[in-house]
Parts: structure tokens; C-alpha cells; sequence
């Protein structure tokens, strides 16, 4: 990529606010806005275009239900149906009740309403379901369901009488054939081409932490990737997108002093797939509740990216809570709050009870996927020792780590070249088997679909590893600090604090992009 900035050769055409639209000029184009919503806009070569068409994706939806507290109050505050992630068909696959996240289980079940967020998951075989289907099939099957304890609820709708409710297309990503033939390399080759760079989660993976990373990697290898920044400071750079990852880029811009760098946001929201909406009733006490229609948790992987937006006080006053604590998996009152349903889960042997705790239910599917099948499926738990199953993972876990390090590097959010090896395993459940990793299967399935990601049984192995990376799994094995966090006032008040400090224009719409390819 040449720096010279006397002639800037990415040419775009710019309708700010519905005005008239405008023709200007930048000497770097960041895209970190969906790619593929490009395609007729941007003068994409065939190479970018083969590169895009591969990717494949999700639908997700999520809705917020505000629901009566029933006289016997429910046993936990999350739950999550591996059956429903496994048929990825768009039905109702868990909840989070997000009073009980912000203040208890017990608070929660000693109120009198609570505020809920239902979460759907699609699959890419099919068209995607419309807002309204997500919503029809949530009100059709959500009072069916056994694990649902609330029969009495509302969806919640904003002044204009719309529901709260989240539905995008989500995880771009490649299937093996688009991994072995080297997408997210094809990726990396592209950066820096044609005066273009590319952060969006798509590039690697679709969470924050990944987006952080990758812009990061992107920084420091601009020499080993053959691209460079422009020399000099005071060069045009636009974004395209004001989602997490292209805000996250300019803020690292700004850091290194890049001066005239601007966003242009098509909608009239910054944060992308981050959506935080507060409500201050139900409340115990009057607090603001937090409800995360979108991007919600950390974990101690995310503890560099934390606390480098502490320092630059986008964190302030937005602490972390512990919500699980490693190992029982608790609220910050030291209430259990996971549940796992057990559907089709041990099948062939007596199936536990339909809806267990989070630890059990780890415990059971590690033991039963690691020894079935089994001479006989009727005394199938003979052998289960839960105190010795523990330490069993936990040494599981350690070999899972030296096999990530070996399979897929240090690199962080990914390796520089293509992990041969570890491309030849056909699921993350595959890789799991073939290593004699199943007593994990439990544990990896709740830490990797709960996300939306995808199932063991179907989401490429690579995948997997980059999402239960040696960051995660080492803080789950030696950190004092919970295992999963969320933020008090929640995601979308670090956009804000950021938004603050970068040039930011909304309703800006891109209609032509010439690099002079």
C-alpha cells in the first residue's frame, strides 16, 4: 500500500443526513461494517467478491419479556437448551433474566415482576425468519416449554408501541471447504490492497474481544502483512460502520495519533450489535437494570482489553460483577443461577431430570460422552464419581490448552498462517473426540454456544479454538476473579464514553465507492 497522500485514491460519494449527496476523497478506507453490504456500492475486485460470497452466518433474535414472578419462584436465572442450539431452527433456546443478573436470583424472586431477554437462534440452511416470525414462533412455543417458569408475560415495547427486540444476521464465518481453502488468510492478504483495510468480526470472529484483538494484530504486523498506515498523521482515513469494531479501530487511530479520522454510520445509532436498553422499574430499590439484547459478558480473556478502556476511563463506574463463580457458578449473592436442560442430551441410557444445574449437568455430559457407549445403559452413572470428575477436567482442561498452543499458536486472535492440522478436523466436537477431550463437551458446550456461535457437533474445530482460547481457559483454571462478568450500567456505555472522544457521523449514506482498482 503506497503512503503518498498528494493524490488519495479511494474516491467516495456521501449523503450526510438525507442532504445532497457528496463526492470526497480519503487516503485509507477502514470497512468495519458488513462487507457483503457493499457489494454494488464498492468497486470490489473478483478476489474480495470470491473471498465474500464463502461466508456463511446466522440469524439471532432476542426479545425482552417483562413477566410475573409465579408463587414458587423458579430455581434459576438462566437457561440454555443445547437441543434447541443443536436444531438451530429459530425456536426459543434459552433466557436470561436480567433482574436476577443485576441483582440476585433471590432479589429477583422476591419481587413482583421481572425483566427477562429471550433469545432465538436460525441456522444459514434456511431463509431467514422476519422479525415478526421470530415473534410469532417466540408467543407460539414459549408457553410449551417445560423449562420456561413464567407463564404469566408481556412483551416489552418502547414509546412507539414496538417490542424490544434484536434481530441480525450473525457470526459470519467459513464452513471447513472455505477454511481449508484458506479464507481467513484471503482475508488477511487482502488488507492494506487497493487502499482498503478490513476489521469487521467477519475478518476473524464475530465477538469484541476478537474485534479488539485483530485490529491490533493488524497494527503491529502492518510489515509481516505487507500494508502500512499512511506517514502522515494528518491523512483522511474513513470508517465505514460505528459498531464496536470500527470505533475500536479509530479509538486505536487516535492513540497513535492519526488526526482527521472520521466515522460514517448509515444508521442513526452508534454500538452495532450492542444493545443495551435500561429500565429503572421493576427495581428492588430503584437502581437501573441493564438488559443486553446483544453483546452482554466478559470473561478473564477480556481482562487486557478491560483494562486498557479503564485507563482511558470508558469504564468508569461500570464495574464488573461476578455472576458465575468459578467453580459452583453463582450471582453475586452466592445464588446457582445456571440451568441446562437435558433433552436428547444422554441419549440411550435413563436421561436425568429434564432440567438441571449448570456444574451436574457439565459433569453428567463430560461423564457420558467420555464413556458411552455403555454395556449397560441402565446402570450407566455405576462409575460416576463427581469429586474425582472434576479434577479429571481439570486436567483435561490442561491438555486442551497444550493442544491449542500447539494446534493453532499464541498469535492472538488467530494465526498468522493457516493451522494445517488443526483445518483437517470436521467439528469442534471432532477435534474433542479425536484428542480424548469429551469429558469437556459439557463445560465447551455451554462456554461456546450460549454465545450463538453454533453447536460442537457443526461448527468447524477452528472455531472452537478461537473462542476457548488459552486467555479463557487459563483464567477459568488459576484467576481469583469470576469466570463470566457482566457491566453494571452495561456494554453500550463504553460506546458512549468512546463515542465521545471520535468524529462520528450517523445517517451518512455511502452510494459509491471508486479505489481506482
Amino acid at each position: 500500500m503506497t503512503n503518498s497522500t498528494l493524490n488519495p485514491p479511494v474516491s467516495l460519494t456521501v449523503s450526510r443526513n438525507g442532504g445532497t449527496p457528496t463526492t470526497e476523497t480519503c487516503d485509507l478506507l477502514v470497512v468495519a461494517c458488513e462487507p457483503r453490504n457493499l457489494i454494488g456500492i464498492c468497486d470490489y475486485t473478483p478476489a474480495e467478491l470470491d473471498l465474500f460470497s464463502k461466508f456463511k452466518n446466522y440469524t439471532f433474535h432476542t426479545t425482552l419479556v417483562k413477566v410475573q414472578v409465579p408463587a414458587t419462584p423458579p430455581r434459576f436465572g438462566i437457561i440454555l437448551s443445547p437441543q434447541e442450539i443443536e436444531n438451530m431452527a429459530g425456536h426459543v433456546s434459552g433466557y436470561r433474566n436480567e433482574t436476577a443478573k443485576q441483582f440476585s436470583l433471590e432479589t429477583a424472586n422476591g419481587m413482583t415482576e421481572n425483566l427477562v431477554t429471550v433469545y432465538q437462534l436460525q441456522g444459514p440452511e434456511t431463509k431467514p425468519m422476519t422479525e415478526q416470525e421470530f415473534l410469532d414462533n417466540l408467543n407460539a412455543t414459549l408457553p410449551t416449554l417445560e423449562w420456561w417458569p413464567y407463564p404469566d408475560y408481556e412483551i416489552v415495547t418502547d414509546p412507539a408501541q414496538l417490542p424490544v427486540d434484536l434481530r441480525t444476521p450473525y457470526f459470519d464465518h467459513f464452513d471447513n471447504a472455505g477454511l481449508r481453502s484458506g479464507g481467513p488468510w484471503e482475508y488477511l492478504d487482502l488488507q492494506g490492497k487497493n487502499n482498503t483495510i478490513y476489521v469487521h468480526g467477519s475478518t476473524c470472529f464475530e465477538s469484541v474481544l476478537q474485534c479488539w484483538q485483530y485490529g491490533g494484530m493488524l497494527i503491529e504486523n502492518q510489515g509481516r502483512l505487507g500494508w502500512s498506515l499512511p506517514d502522515r498523521k494528518d491523512a483522511k482515513i474513513i470508517v465505514l460502520g460505528a459498531g464496536p469494531s470500527g470505533m475500536m479501530f479509530a479509538h486505536r487511530l487516535k492513540e497513535l495519533k492519526y488526526t482527521n479520522v472520521e466515522i460514517l454510520e448509515s444508521t442513526g445509532r452508534f454500538g452495532g450489535k450492542t444493545h443495551t436498553v435500561t429500565y429503572d422499574t421493576p427495581s428492588p430499590n430503584g437502581d437501573v437494570t441493564a438488559c443486553e439484547l446483544g453483546t452482554c459478558y466478559l470473561s478473564p480473556a477480556y481482562d487486557a482489553m478491560a483494562s486498557h478502556f479503564a485507563d482511558c476511563d470508558f469504564m468508569k463506574d461500570n464495574i464488573r460483577e461476578g455472576m458465575y463463580l468459578t467453580p459452583n457458578h453463582k450471582d453475586p449473592k452466592g445464588e446457582t443461577i445456571r440451568g441446562m436442560t437435558t433433552a436428547n442430551q444422554f441419549d440411550g441410557v435413563p436421561m436425568p431430570a429434564p432440567l438441571i444445574d449448570y456444574t451436574e449437568y457439565t459433569l453428567l455430559k463430560g461423564y457420558y460422552e467420555a464413556n458411552k457407549p455403555f454395556a449397560d445403559p441402565a446402570k450407566w452413572m455405576d462409575g460416576f464419581d463427581a469429586d474425582k470428575l472434576k479434577l479429571e477436567m481439570l486436567l483435561k482442561l490442561l491438555e486442551y490448552d497444550a493442544l491449542l498452543a500447539l494446534y493453532r499458536g499464541l498469535t492472538l486472535p488467530m494465526p498468522l498462517s493457516p493451522p494445517e492440522e488443526l483445518l483437517q478436523y470436521d467439528s469442534f466436537y471432532d477435534f474433542l473426540e479425536k484428542n480424548d477431550l469429551l469429558l469437556l463437551t459439557g463445560m465447551l458446550e455451554y462456554a461456546y454456544s450460549v454465545q450463538g456461535y453454533g453447536p460442537l457437533k457443526q461448527i468447524p474445530a477452528y472455531y472452537g479454538l478461537i473462542w476457548i482460547s488459552l486467555p479463557l481457559t487459563i483464567g477459568m483454571i488459576f484467576s481469583d476473579k469470576p469466570s463470566v462478568t457482566v457491566l453494571s450500567k452495561g456494554w453500550l456505555d463504553i460506546w458512549k464514553r468512546m463515542a465521545a472522544t471520535l468524529n462520528i457521523t450517523l445517517n451518512a449514506k455511502v452510494t459509491a465507492i471508486d479505489r481506482a482498482t
